[in-house]
């Protein structure tokens, strides 16, 4: 009966640890907004909302945005995080993945179109 006890209790305690570390190697990116845009800045590169795209075009999480844990940013699968990533505001109501830009990029993907300027 112990045995099962410390088995359980074991069990429980690395389900819990799993889970209080799997945002660990998250990023910080931070909003900025200008006169010209709104974006969101990381590791010195700024990007700026291009278009809607679908939740399962998400890739992995890899950042958060002004240390907003509801404030999610993911790869855009099939491409580099250098030049397009996708913001994710989880609020409960309508939410939308909102694929992002790196400012400079000007080689756009031929099924994207741009709903933001």
């Amino acid at each position: 009966m112990k045995k099962k006890i410390l088995t359980t209790m074991i069990l429980c305690l690395s389900i819990l640890m799993i889970g209080c570390n799997q945002n660990k190697n998250l990023e910080n990116m931070s909003h900025i907004t200008t006169k010209d845009y709104t974006g969101i800045k990381w590791n010195e590169k700024i990007y700026i909302p291009f278009c809607t795209v679908d939740h399962d075009q998400r890739g992995k999480q890899i950042g958060i945005v002004d240390n907003d844990k509801n404030d999610k940013v993911y790869e855009y699968k099939g491409y580099s995080t250098d030049e397009w990533i996708i913001s994710f505001y989880y609020s409960g109501e309508m939410d939308n993945s909102m694929l992002m830009r790196e400012i400079s990029v000007i080689d756009i993907p031929d099924n994207l179109h741009l709903e933001y300027e």
